[in-house]
């Protein structure tokens, strides 16, 4: 049978050139359904990762080309990949991927072969050519996950790595593989991306996926509807769809699942033991006022932030970039969801006000305190860095600084991407601070807009929002 998407000359000038083994139209639609197994698997949406392996199962397969011919080449290439000659692994798989491009171990070695040579637009693209014909081949996507996570894509990485285990003939060797990674790789992401993929395995009981027949015609891609209507800063502007963006939020466009932990699991799985520290009072009140926010463009998950709930009526603080050119929101505080819209917004400081309908008889209380009196303060940040929802931190308030007109609180407490937009907190439960930004040189030089400035900006709503006054630090 002749294979319409890759007809066999094309695959191999392109796929050897480095683009895509197909036209764009075509190598789009193969990504588009390993998106969406990513996308799925990172909430442990297992119906959903399998629904789309069929439809990839259903596609046409290449014509088989010489598999004698490719043996040597293919043999050849993993000895040199094994004693590390890169270069002469890569010509030798490419050898074989010319005499038989139809076999997904070939192209998955070569795959894995332009990622150590750290070219990871090839390494993607191979590894995206190996599971279309192959979607359950676990070692590709495990070689995606790493081609992601080189690129700073957490949640690309761990939806991949999540696969490579569901998929795994041999789970107890790709585990080994992800703690090795978790523990030991160097870039954060992949870190990262592996210790959410293990904590995801374990919290799942992954079904075997069922066998399928390939019909004579693809299925099509059945594309998720999301609201395409921008946020605006205008109060005035509908909210968009609830049903598409929170459907989105629990199908597949959110990093994590909710946390397994019952220490972790607010107020109310958690009853106050009798000698609890400051640092544990706080959490439980202040993480169910505390949010994630999911922001969605091109239908796609765009980014992943932190906020605060400063209102009885649902407003939220959160920073300005991380819901910069989003076209949809929504936001999770504590285990509640919501769509949200920008009511307001600012440059400089750099700050967003959000409406949503969580309704809430408690709110955080803004501190306007901004003094010398409060260095040495304890604080504690709680935030989703990586996308890790409710991670919490202490540390102390290390100094002020005003930066470009706008007030900050300087802290020792750790904050990461993902943490942007999240409360700074006194041992009172006030808000000293907004994180916002951290310095990759030196240790702990982190940074909070101060509240002061939250007050003092035009995202301020002086009749919803709470201000402990400043003579209380």
């Amino acid at each position: 049978m002749n294979f319409p998407f890759f007809t066999r000359g094309l695959a191999l000038a392109l796929a050897l050139a480095g683009a895509p083994p197909a036209s764009a139209g075509q190598y789009e639609t193969i990504d588009y359904y390993v998106q969406q197994m990513i996308a799925l698997a990172g909430v442990n949406e297992e119906a959903g990762v399998l629904t789309f392996r069929e439809q990839m199962e259903n596609l046409p397969r290449p014509e088989p080309g010489d598999a004698q011919q490719a043996r040597p080449f293919n043999q050849h290439g993993q000895e040199q990949l094994a004693g590390g000659q890169l270069r002469e692994a890569l010509a030798a798989f490419r050898q074989a991927f010319i005499a038989n491009p139809a076999d997904p171990e070939i192209a998955g070695a070569l795959g894995l072969t332009y990622l150590r040579l750290r070219r990871f637009k090839e390494a993607e693209r191979l590894s995206v050519y190996a599971l279309s014909l192959a979607p359950a081949r676990s070692a590709s996507w495990l070689t995606l996950g790493q081609v992601y996570g080189q690129q700073g894509d957490t949640r690309r990485a761990t939806g991949a790595f999540a696969n490579a285990h569901r998929f795994a003939s041999n789970r107890p060797w790709i585990a080994e593989q992800l703690r090795q990674l978790a523990t030991a790789d160097p870039v954060d992401a992949i870190r990262i991306g592996a210790l959410q993929a293990l904590q995801s395995a374990r919290t799942t009981t992954a079904q075997p996926a069922p066998s399928t027949s390939a019909p004579s015609q693809p299925a099509a891609p059945v594309r998720p509807a999301v609201n395409s209507s921008r946020a605006t800063d205008d109060p005035g502007s509908a909210p968009v769809a609830a049903s598409g963006l929170l459907g989105s939020l629990k199908q597949g466009l959110a990093t994590l699942a909710k946390p397994t932990d019952p220490a972790a699991a607010g107020p109310t799985a958690l009853a106050a033991p009798a000698n609890d520290n400051p640092g544990q009072r706080i959490y439980r009140r202040s993480m169910p006022l505390t949010c994630l926010i999911v922001t969605f463009r091109d239908g796609k998950t765009a980014n992943l932030g932190s906020g605060l709930l400063v209102s009885p009526d649902g407003l939220v603080i959160t920073n300005d970039h991380v819901i910069d050119k989003a076209e949809n929101l929504a936001v999770r505080c504590g285990d509640r969801e919501s769509v949200a819209r920008v009511r307001k917004r600012s440059k400089a400081p750099d700050l967003a006000l959000l409406t949503t309908s969580l309704d809430s008889r408690e709110s955080f209380v803004l501190n306007q305190t901004y003094s010398q009196n409060l260095i040495g303060l304890d604080v504690f940040v709680i935030g989703n860095p990586y996308g890790l929802e409710s991670t919490f931190s202490t540390g102390v308030i290390s100094g002020l600084r005003e930066i470009d007109g706008v007030r900050y609180i300087q802290i020792s407490a750790p904050i990461s991407p993902g943490n942007s937009g999240g409360p700074v907190i006194l041992r009172d439960g006030t808000v000293i601070g907004v994180a916002t930004m951290g310095l990759k040189v030196g240790q702990n030089l982190n940074f909070a807009i101060a509240a002061a400035d939250v007050i003092a900006s035009p995202i301020f709503a002086p009749k919803q929002m709470q201000v402990r006054s400043a003579s209380t630090p």
